[in-house]
């Protein structure tokens, strides 16, 4: 992806205007993974997530200039569900209607059921898997800021490991332990913060 923007506008409001191309290729590359994570949480078998994704990404390209970002609003990332859900639920249909057999059985079912219903659990879903994509985002920017043991150490103590712990673990003295995770702690949250202000709504 291309170096964050300067500015606080959101790559939301920038994939509005359709002549920022470098603004839609910026949106694939992050919301692609978002998507395939939902599509795994929702059964969605491997074998459809290609044709899937990119159907889902021509409906957000002719839908989204339709997204109003009002922070008193739905946040993009539930309409983003939204579109989601209905896509994965038309897109099933469809093969099964086409191939005439279920794609998913026992517990999948349910699941998908779930989802047709419009459920608000699908929410709570979304909520966390995007929680989940943000913290290894920014974990995955971090990695290019330090060498070495820093991320490890970070990583260990968020696991709930003592300094004591992630010392020996890693043959390191405690006081470089403390060190670490303090650089380490500092920069992800300021990258988390970033994250946020340019892809959360």
């Amino acid at each position: 992806m291309s170096d964050f923007a300067p500015t606080r506008i959101t790559l939301i409001q920038r994939v509005k205007n359709p002549d920022d191309q470098a603004a839609w290729t910026d949106f694939c590359e992050y919301y692609s993974g978002f998507i395939t994570m939902l599509l795994n949480k929702m059964k969605v078998p491997n074998s459809l997530h290609h044709d899937l994704t990119q159907e889902l990404m021509l409906k957000l390209w002719k839908s989204i200039k339709s997204f109003d970002v009002d922070d008193s609003r739905a946040r993009f990332r539930t309409w983003l569900g939204k579109v989601l859900r209905n896509s994965v639920i038309d897109y099933m249909r469809s093969e099964n209607a086409r191939k005439n057999r279920e794609f998913r059985t026992g517990e999948e079912d349910n699941y998908f059921n779930i989802l047709a219903g419009g459920n608000s659990d699908l929410d709570k879903v979304i909520h966390q898997e995007w929680t989940d994509y943000m913290l290894n985002q920014a974990i995955e920017h971090l990695k290019s800021s330090f060498s070495g043991n820093a991320i490890e150490v970070f990583m260990m103590s968020s696991q709930g490991n003592s300094v004591k712990e992630i010392s020996q673990n890693l043959s390191i003295p405690a006081n470089t332990v403390y060190v670490l995770r303090s650089r380490v702690k500092a920069k992800f949250m300021a990258e988390l913060k970033q994250l946020r202000e340019l892809f959360e709504f």
